[in-house]
């Protein structure tokens, strides 16, 4: 992860880990009154081994399927995050609404096993189908209602899956992205010096943080190495165009275009980073013909909801595709928790693992949708 030149906070949308604080009253626990198995797969050549849980009801098969995609950083099923478990209460909730859930170990956590020091999101997309490969074996499962929810990264790898699978049945994005890294990025770097600096040298940041994601965003297929050499130019011009008073702001008026590049940019360049910068999820949000679920909460500092949402509405609008449900939801946070101060740090302090609210709007959505 990058280290602004000035210490601030990085909002990123990688899971932050910190040790529980509070009880989790909503995490499942037995005796549940559904079929839970533990399962394990590889993809066609063995390079991936995941392992997962799938939930169904104890009533008459098949069901309306959800394969749950994790947001960035290797996460466990659960999508563990400070004690939380929302994909364990996620599922738990539509298993008992009548319908089957996979939720599976990213790579490298829990029973997975895969390189994750090459991999980008294009790859976790085809892990994803590889368990639409493993549901397809189960007699449990629906063939033709088969779905997928995703948070955020995995909102972003959702529509990817429509173009490798077409006949998904749906989609629900969990603060998803429409947007590419280089914007996200460019709010999450900057928006938190609005109200510590002045204007003038908030500016002086803002223009230095997007000339750089934009060497990113706009050279993906250069090497490192060259797209570093441009952003030594542009650190060495944008030093040239800011006096002192400001470079001493920002810490970085003893820093050469050298030690900028190597020591703060370069991290940007592993390659789950650089893809993330630079790809357009216009291009695969634009392909899906299925009913898409857009969610977001109001509070979310990680996937801004204004910025995103209306993205995924046009991008999917423009290949066609009228049935997109949105909604932004009043006072929640990233992790769509009822939250107070809305800060990433509140995430550990909040005992509300993932809202009720939310949960009965996806089922009533199913619903109409005739998946449930």
């Amino acid at each position: 992860m990058r280290k602004n030149i000035i210490t601030i906070a990085l909002l990123v949308c990688s899971t932050i880990m910190f040790a529980q604080t509070k009880p989790r009253p909503q995490t499942p626990a037995p005796p549940f009154d559904y079929i839970i198995d533990s399962v394990e797969y590889d993809n066609t050549d063995r390079s991936v081994h995941l392992g997962a849980t799938l939930s169904y009801p104890k009533t008459k098969e098949p069901f309306t399927t959800v394969i749950m995609i994790t947001g960035s950083g290797q996460q466990d099923r659960d999508e563990t995050i400070l004690g939380h478990k929302p994909f364990a209460v996620i599922a738990d909730y539509l298993t008992k609404q009548g319908l089957a859930v996979l939720r599976v170990d990213d790579r490298m956590r829990g029973k997975s096993k895969g390189n994750v020091l090459t991999a980008t999101s294009a790859d976790y997309a085809e892990d994803v189908m590889t368990s639409i490969n493993y549901l397809l074996t189960r007699k449990e499962v629906d063939k033709n209602k088969i779905g997928v929810i995703g948070h955020s990264e995995g909102g972003f790898i959702a529509p990817m899956i429509y173009t490798k699978f077409p006949t998904l049945a749906f989609i629900v994005s969990l603060a998803g992205t429409g947007i590419s890294g280089a914007e996200i990025l460019q709010k999450q770097q900057t928006d938190p010096l609005k109200n510590v600096v002045s204007e003038k040298v908030f500016n002086a940041y803002a223009d230095l943080t997007k000339q750089t994601l934009t060497i990113i965003h706009d050279n993906y297929s250069l090497s490192d190495s060259l797209i570093l050499e441009s952003v030594k130019n542009v650190f060495t011009k944008w030093k040239m165009n800011n006096d002192d008073s400001t470079l001493i702001k920002l810490n970085a008026k003893n820093v050469s275009a050298e030690v900028y590049a190597n020591q703060q940019i370069k991290a940007e360049l592993i390659p789950w980073y650089k893809y993330f910068i630079a790809t357009e999820p216009d291009q695969f949000w634009s392909r899906v013909k299925c009913p898409v679920l857009a969610l977001n909460g109001e509070k979310d500092i990680q996937v801004y909801p204004e910025q995103n949402i209306t993205a995924i509405i046009k991008a999917v609008n423009k290949g066609g595709n009228k049935n997109i449900t949105t909604k932004i939801f009043p006072g929640l946070n990233h992790l769509f928790q009822r939250c107070t101060k809305c800060t990433i740090q509140e995430y550990a302090e909040l005992e509300e693992t993932f809202s009720p609210e939310v949960l009965i709007y996806i089922k009533d959505w199913l619903k109409e949708k005739k998946f449930i």
